[in-house]
């Protein structure tokens, strides 16, 4: 046990101390290998899957159960949920998890089909960018765009992924700083015109836009109402609105969502075409 390595900040809510001591070995790991310049295709596959894995909801995750993947809970938030269970960490080994889920995620891709992949990611465009401005992407270029903006001030993005962020060891402050969060209608379609104005000008003709949006305020905005006529002046026609009703899981209850009653309970996307 003197040999456990422990993080700066307190996990003991969601780690056993050696399954924590084998997240902070692989976490330093990985940061050095960034760092040095060293990082190959193998060090991003398991940080994506180790990132995937951080937190959840069954014993193929690495901590206790808590949330689904897609939020990290906050560590008292996380003491109350191991309370009201009557949990406490169990061990759980990092590297098989990684293996068993590398395994799960890789059983249908074919030697060819990794190849294609492999060959397609050497000229890729991988940027981190304001939607706003995208000038490496050239004019008329993409086909297809699908997206997600935020959703006014209903997703606290920066403190969902806090977790995330200390593991690929990102600055937390600075990201929130960069994440458009709107707090009303009006800013938010300020912002969306910009956006729209840039899709419009990568969007190659007869090119397609995917726009995925939300209701929010308990179902009283329906961004979608505001998103159509925001694609339309920038020049797009709106070829359709996919409704997707959602039926929550439990987990869902915690954040005081009722099926189709409260929360975000619809998923829109909207349908642009640039003729």
């Amino acid at each position: 046990e003197g040999t456990w390595r422990r993080a700066e900040i307190d996990l003991s809510m969601f780690y056993h101390p050696r399954t924590e001591s084998e997240l902070v070995t692989l976490r330093d790991y990985l940061t050095r290998r960034r760092e040095k310049r060293l990082e190959d295709q193998v060090d991003r596959w398991i940080r994506m899957v180790a990132t995937n894995r951080l937190t959840g909801h069954s014993a193929g995750f690495f901590s206790v159960y808590t949330l689904p993947p897609n939020q990290a809970v906050s560590p008292e938030r996380q003491r109350q949920i191991n309370k009201k269970l009557n949990q406490q960490p169990a061990y759980r080994n990092i590297s098989e998890k990684i293996i068993k889920k590398s395994r799960s995620l890789l059983r249908n891709v074919t030697r060819s089909q990794m190849e294609n992949l492999i060959q397609a990611g050497k000229t890729a465009l991988f940027i981190c960018r304001d939607a706003r401005a995208t000038s490496e992407i050239e004019s008329k270029s993409v086909q297809l765009t699908v997206t997600s903006p935020p959703f006014l001030n209903l997703v606290q993005y920066s403190r969902d992924n806090w977790l995330r962020c200390w593991f690929n060891s990102l600055d937390l402050t600075a990201i929130d700083r960069q994440i458009t969060m709107a707090s009303n209608v009006e800013d938010w379609c300020k912002v969306m015109a910009d956006v729209f104005q840039e899709l419009y000008r990568i969007t190659s003709p007869g090119g397609w836009v995917a726009f995925e949006v939300g209701e929010v305020k308990q179902g009283t905005i329906k961004l979608d109402e505001y998103t159509v006529p925001l694609g339309i002046a920038a020049g797009f026609e709106c070829r359709g609105i996919l409704i997707n009703l959602q039926k929550f899981t439990k987990t869902s209850n915690i954040w005081g969502i009722d099926n189709n009653r409260f929360g975000t309970n619809t998923n829109r996307i909207v349908i642009f075409q640039k003729c």
